[in-house]
């Protein structure tokens, strides 16, 4: 494989640095004017680079899908402002923090004609203020935006909140003055809100509520605001940076970083865009050197809204089997101090078994040589590690079955900053982000580059791959997570998973002969399976019987989207009798439409999720089944 060491002197931390502080200062909110000055202002760095780079334009109209991916309308805004009255005070200005509204907001002018703000000091439960009326008041609602909807229902005319997602790695203190973005995300749907909003700091809503209290507490009714925005929504675009590093052919390795979110939001993805361009920087310029040969096969980089432009170009360019292999970066340069994870590998998925992630992971371990141990081995100075696969960015539209280019991602998680208004310029670290940067490199250049005498460092990294899966898997039977039965059945999955990986070997290189590394990987899970005693023995319930397929092609982007289709009251039953635990049934959504691939019986298809998950989710894959029955996404065969 190509020595990395070229790369490494190549690549420039200034560079790296300078491009973040660029284009954070953009507010890159998908489909709106601000975010094409963004996507404009990347084109011109490429044309500074000396890349090959298009600006490709997609419709922002309501009316129109890209695969399963519904459209919204282009928002623009130029002023937003949320005054109290007495005692006078400004609460949120947009020009000087565009996170202070919460984006895609309808335009509303109350300047003159103040409104009042109610408290809704009951926790976030609707049921709690059933006597409530917010007819033409806005609401000072504690929770997350997403969960507000029921707040227009009963009248209100927008809200105020000082939301900040808590987790087990943070918590509402420690961003006590920090901002969280939120975004309403309208379907456009007949009698869908018109949402409109501020954000407040926990330190400025907890200010507010005490004033809220006090107010209501000498009988005075309630405080009044002056809420300001002025904004559009209408038919527009949105659009994706497209950079190409011509092959000798037209089979191409994907990178993809998404250039969407608000104004500062650095290592969300500032860090991404960054990474991903000087990577292609670096390759081009050193082809151009003639230091390293052009590649084999086509190298693109993808800047596009997350999740949005990934659906519209995989729309327009179909022919998927050209594709070889993407990496995706989300989130690659956070200083690696509180609360900053590790960088990231996420695997691709069991659906999509491919020799992709071993080499991700040896283009982590080139890009590791950091610093020269006593011993003279290169050892990282940058925290990293491997995970299974999961979801949560574009590198899930790529693996699906029905599009098939395995896709790995590179993020860093836990963040502190995550999706606030502090993921600003010092959070960044030059010398993670030249790592993740190195990494991209190294992957997308040997992957173009893939020679068949290079196959067996993928295979070898495959065997250390295989051992590390196994011991999950058999660390989670010695602490009772799972039973014998389903360590065996998993431990048979996990066989057939590595032989298919084994499989795509011939896809990088056609014509090479797996036959050896499959009977090798078999004879490993042979060995085990003897030495545990373990049986496939997990059930298939034979009753089920029904064989459905798709019809429709790449993951299901918001099931909410199909209201607009016509079936708002099967999704709105849907939830009902999911009841309190959504996510229990999101959890398993990609593995479940993973897995219908009109061979499979529906019993075989819990089957396959329930071992992927080590649990039992037979109920959750028959509620899944029946909505997208329903709702015409599949049929039976």
């Amino acid at each position: 494989m190509q020595e990395p060491l070229i790369f490494r002197e190549a690549v420039s931390e200034k560079r790296l640095l300078n491009v973040v502080k660029e284009v954070s200062n953009f507010h890159r909110i998908q489909a709106s004017p601000m975010y094409r000055e963004a996507a404009e202002h990347v084109m011109k760095i490429c044309e500074k680079y000396g890349l090959n780079a298009k600006l490709l334009s997609y419709e922002a109209d309501p009316d129109v899908w890209y695969l399963q991916s519904k459209m919204f309308k282009e928002w623009s805004i130029k002023q937003a402002t949320l005054d109290l009255v007495d005692p006078e005070m400004r609460l949120a200005d947009y020009s000087a923090e565009a996170i202070s509204v919460i984006q895609k907001s309808y335009p509303i002018d109350r300047r003159n004609d103040p409104v009042d703000l109610v408290l809704l000091d009951k926790g976030n439960d609707p049921s709690a203020y059933e006597d409530l009326d917010l007819t033409g008041k806005f609401a000072f609602f504690r929770g997350s935006v997403r969960a507000s909807n029921w707040i227009y229902q009963k009248g209100a005319i927008g809200i105020v909140t000082d939301f900040i997602m808590e987790t087990k790695n943070r918590t509402r203190a420690e961003l006590y003055d920090s901002l969280t973005y939120s975004s309403y995300w309208p379907v456009h749907t007949e009698g869908e809100p018109e949402g409109r909003g501020f954000v407040l700091s926990p330190r400025m809503g907890d200010k507010l509520a005490k004033m809220c209290r006090e107010k209501m507490g000498k009988g005075g009714g309630y405080l009044q605001v002056k809420p300001y925005i002025d904004s559009k929504l209408y038919n527009g675009h949105i659009e994706v940076v497209e950079v190409t590093i011509e092959g000798k052919d037209d089979k191409t390795v994907y990178l993809s970083a998404h250039l969407c979110h608000p104004r500062s939001s650095c290592n969300d993805n500032a860090s991404g865009v960054s990474a991903t361009l000087e990577a292609m920087n670096v390759i081009n310029r050193l082809i151009k050197e003639e230091k390293i040969e052009q590649p084999q096969h086509t190298i693109k980089l993808t800047l596009i809204p997350e999740f949005t432009g990934t659906f519209a170009y995989l729309s327009d360019h179909t022919d998927y089997e050209k594709g070889l292999g993407a990496m995706n970066l989300d989130m690659v340069g956070g200083k690696q101090t509180r609360f900053y994870g590790p960088i990231t590998l996420t695997k691709t998925p069991f659906s999509t078994p491919a020799l992709n992630n071993e080499l991700c992971m040896i283009a982590m371990d080139f890009a590791g040589r950091e610093a020269f141990s006593l011993s003279d081995d290169p050892v990282a100075l940058t925290n990293h590690r491997v995970e299974p696969h999961s979801g949560g960015s574009d590198h899930t539209v790529y693996c699906d079955p029905t599009i098939n280019i395995p896709c790995c991602m590179l993020g860093q998680w836990p963040d502190l900053n995550y999706h606030t208004a502090t993921d600003t310029l010092d959070v960044i670290d030059p010398a993670v982000l030249k790592y993740s940067c190195l990494t991209a490199i190294n992957f997308a250049y040997n992957l173009a580059n893939m020679k068949a005498e290079e196959v067996p460092y993928l295979f070898a990294k495959l065997e250390e791959n295989i051992i590390t899966e196994k011991n999950r898997l058999y660390t989670e039977y010695l602490n009772g997570k799972i039973d014998k039965v389903m360590f065996g059945s998993a431990m048979y999955q996990l066989k057939d998973y590595f032989v298919s990986c084994c499989e795509s070997a011939e896809k990088l290189v056609p014509g090479y002969d797996v036959s050896s590394e499959k009977e090798h990987v078999a004879a490993m899970f042979d060995q085990w399976i003897r030495v545990y005693g373990l049986k496939d023995e997990y059930p298939v319930d034979d009753s089920l019987i029904k064989v459905y397929k798709r019809n429709f092609i790449g993951p299901i982007q918001q099931l909410s989207d199909y209201a607009a289709l016509g079936y708002g009251r099967v999704l709105e039953e849907f939830m009902k009798n999911i009841g309190n635990n959504p996510f229990a049934v999101m959890r398993i959504q990609d593995a479940l439409i993973n897995a219908i691939d009109g061979k499979r019986t529906v019993g075989e298809i819990i089957r396959n999720v329930s071992l992927q998950k080590r649990s039992d989710v037979k109920d959750k894959v028959l509620q899944m089944l029946k909505l997208l029955e329903d709702i015409k996404l599949i049929s039976e065969v």
